[in-house]
């Protein structure tokens, strides 16, 4: 029977045919217009000799709603689905968002491999959408570099769609995938797809003729299937008895076992004919039995049942190529297939990819899925955090501390408060002490415990400003279009204040002993591993021993990246504190050489601080006395008389210690609110490098203690009503 082509046509009385897209086994994608609106959409037409079959129509009406389920800016939007009436009969059609641009096949064909900037940037986007399909219960199957099609946005980037769901398995309860439950059931069941797909050019090509040289497409097939559902006998076609690399039976059969040699054993004892001459770019664009064979995982391979982990096999092929420049197997489709099955893939070795990366990469291509990620979202946050190390951290603290330099700056300075009362308090005793206003019986003891206090207190101050430059830090990164509100961020470090000083003074005090114990080694091992207690009780909300071992897990997970860290947070400070000292150690040293009228200032050009000295001789006792006079800017110097060299030595350096003390305030005050930045990235990356999303700390940026305004509870009632969120989540 002849069909006509539905080019020129009106379908629904809605969508005008313009011409032809792509054609695949079941069906044809045209480019049409929607009447209404006037906009370029995607019509995809099921082929009239399968409307004739009703479980093809069944299949295809199941397909539109699987892929109506998927609600993602990754996902190709689906818009309509329905049935109308053209010259060649009645037929079901399916209308998709129209995408410019072009698959990532094309791109890697041209480029070979990509910067890991790009690739982390599209494999991020791909795995978003995979893991949303796997929340909603649907395996994809066919994930490949032409199934993953690059639209140009408006901010000369590009936005990743995953498209064809075509092959994937849908679970009809509509729940989610989780790893637990995929390593008990084992997922659905692998199964050949229907009808054939050649190169021949007749009535069943795959080809799209929009170009000068034609181009092998693939549409794939559609199967969804229930874990427990049955299925119906195969219905061989006399027109596809033998087929090139898919064999016509019913889409929902009960399995496909894939024989020794790497061929597909149908329902009846049928083999289907397996074109072995070489193969290389063709494999990239056949819609094969079970998927696609580069990008086929080896359970997929061996007819098995799947789970969400055989997709993350298939996205750990494509990371693989997109930085190598080739898939990790090639050769005709039963060697691959084979190769999968058996065969280690080869190190993936690339110059400026890091190893950690590497490694990642490599994991999810382990032949056991318990081995490799469990989810697409873990696999996709395992990637970024392994993509960069210290000069990375580093990159992102300028860049966010110059963003938001006005809110760190402030919350330091407002913790610094009893840092800086502190300090006058050992300012003013230690001058007194050297003028000799108060006994050194007395004031030593005194400077001591200011000292002290002075020393804990810094601690806690660190603290404190860690802990809140994480809630800012991290706020910025889930949320970053939200504004970050300065009173927000004291009112979640309030609530745990008592947390963070007390978890932080244990941990100081277990140093300070552990230190002791061991010549000072454990100190500086205690200062890695516990480098992320401060983040980790204000985001995580442990507190005390728990908040210790967590921060030593997650150290460990980024040794390297820590020791680094910490040496930057801990030994910049005190190469500035150093520097400055230094510098005011000469100066004491220029004054005790000065015969006379010694003078150090400050700010010349302006008010400053100066520290004039000068002796004489006594002609009656013959002894040797002198003054020291101090003067800030306009005010009356403060002067210091019948010295004797002792007692102006005493009090020059108590005034340049004083000095000092005042000076590396603002220069602490400015070091720990960025370094405390370095800290809070570093908590992110070692969560990151567990697998652990940056989502899951969406939770403490919820402003649920404040009223919400009409808006925001409209937007929450619309995310009810269409299913996005439950009753029971916060908005």
């Amino acid at each position: 029977m002849n069909f006509s082509s539905p080019i020129g046509q009106t379908l629904d009385g809605k969508y005008n045919i313009e011409r032809e897209l792509g054609r695949g086994g079941m069906g044809t994608v045209y480019l049409a217009t929607h009447l209404g609106t006037e906009r370029p959409v995607a019509v995809k037409i099921i082929a009239p000799q399968f409307m004739q079959r009703p479980e093809f129509v069944e299949r295809f009406r199941r397909e539109a709603r699987a892929a109506g389920r998927l609600r993602h800016p990754n996902v190709v939007d689906v818009t309509d689905f329905g049935f109308a009436e053209t010259d060649s009969g009645r037929v079901a059609y399916l209308v998709m968002e129209y995408l410019d641009g072009c698959t990532l096949g094309e791109i890697l064909d041209e480029e070979k491999n990509l910067p890991v900037s790009w690739t982390l940037d599209i494999l991020e986007q791909v795995c978003s959408a995979v893991h949303e399909a796997h929340q909603q219960g649907i395996i994809h199957r066919d994930l490949k570099p032409d199934n993953i099609w690059l639209e140009p946005n408006q901010r000369g980037g590009y936005t990743v769609k995953v498209l064809d769901f075509g092959i994937a398995k849908v679970d009809s309860a509509g729940h989610s995938f989780s790893s637990t439950e995929a390593a008990r059931t084992g997922g659905a069941s692998t199964v050949a797809m229907g009808s054939a797909s050649t190169f021949a050019g007749d009535e069943g090509s795959t080809a799209i003729h929009d170009s000068i040289s034609p181009t092998q497409i693939v549409e794939a097939r559609t199967l969804i299937q229930a874990p427990n559902e049955e299925s119906e006998p195969a219905k061989p076609n006399p027109a596809r008895q033998t087929v090139n690399l898919t064999a016509e039976i019913d889409q929902e059969a009960v399995g496909t076992k894939i024989l020794e040699n790497g061929e597909a054993e149908l329902p009846g004892g049928a083999t289907p004919r397996l074109d072995t001459a070489p193969v290389t770019k063709d494999l990239t664009r056949v819609g094969a039995v079970l998927g696609t064979p580069l990008y086929m995982s080896p359970e997929q391979c061996r007819g098995e049942k799947l789970d969400p982990r055989s997709d993350l096999y298939s996205i750990g092929v494509i990371a693989y190529q997109m930085l190598s420049g080739e898939p990790p197997f090639r050769g005709d489709f039963t060697e691959v297939m084979a190769c999968h099955r058996e065969a280690p893939p080869p190190p993936l070795k690339v110059r400026k990819v890091r190893r950690k990366l590497r490694k990642v990469i490599m994991s999810a291509l382990e032949k056991d899925p318990d081995l490799r990620p469990q989810s697409a979202a873990s696999f996709a946050t395992i990637l970024r955090s392994r993509s960069e190390g210290i000069a990375g951290l580093m990159r992102r603290a300028v860049m966010i501390y110059s963003e938001h330099i006005g809110k760190f700056l402030g919350l330091s300075a407002l913790f610094y408060i009893p840092m800086t009362l502190l300090t006058i308090a050992i300012v003013t005793v230690g001058v007194m002490t050297a003028t000799e206003n108060i006994s050194e019986t007395w004031g030593f003891p005194i400077l001591g415990i200011l000292q002290t206090l002075l020393f804990f207190a810094t601690i806690l101050t660190g603290y404190l400003i860690l802990g809140t430059n994480t809630w800012i830090v991290a706020h910025s990164i889930a949320v970053p279009l939200r504004p970050i509100r300065v009173r927000a961020a004291l009112r979640e470090v309030n609530k745990r204040r008592a947390r963070l000083l007390g978890t932080g003074l244990l941990s100081t005090l277990l140093q300070l002993v552990i230190g002791a114990l061991t010549c000072g080694i454990g100190f500086l091992i205690t200062s890695v591993l516990w480098a992320l207690v401060g983040p980790v009780v204000m985001m995580e909300n442990l507190r005390g021993w728990s908040a210790i071992k967590r921060s030593s897990q997650l150290v460990r997970r980024s040794l390297g990246t820590t020791v680094a860290a910490v040496l930057i947070m801990f030994f910049m400070p005190a190469l500035v504190a150093g520097t400055l000292s230094f510098v005011i150690n000469i100066t004491a040293v220029a004054l005790e050489k000065s015969a006379s009228n010694v003078v150090v200032t400050e700010n010349t050009e302006g008010p400053g601080t100066q520290i004039t000295g000068s002796e004489a001789v006594d002609p009656e006792t013959g002894r040797r006395e002198g003054k020291v006079t101090i003067s800030t800017g306009n005010q009356p110097a403060v002067r210091f008389m019948n010295m004797d060299r002792d007692t102006r030595k005493k009090v020059t350096n108590a005034i340049l210690e004083s000095l000092l003390q005042i000076l590396l305030i603002p220069i602490q005050l400015v070091m720990m609110s960025f370094t405390a930045i370095i800290g809070a990235l570093l908590f992110i990356k070692t969560r990151q490098a567990g697998g652990e999303p940056i989502t899951d700390l969406l939770a403490q940026f919820e402003d649920t203690d404040g009223p919400k305004k009409k808006w925001q509870e409209r937007v929450r009632k619309r995310l009810l009503e269409s299913g996005r969120i439950s009753a029971n989540s916060k908005s």
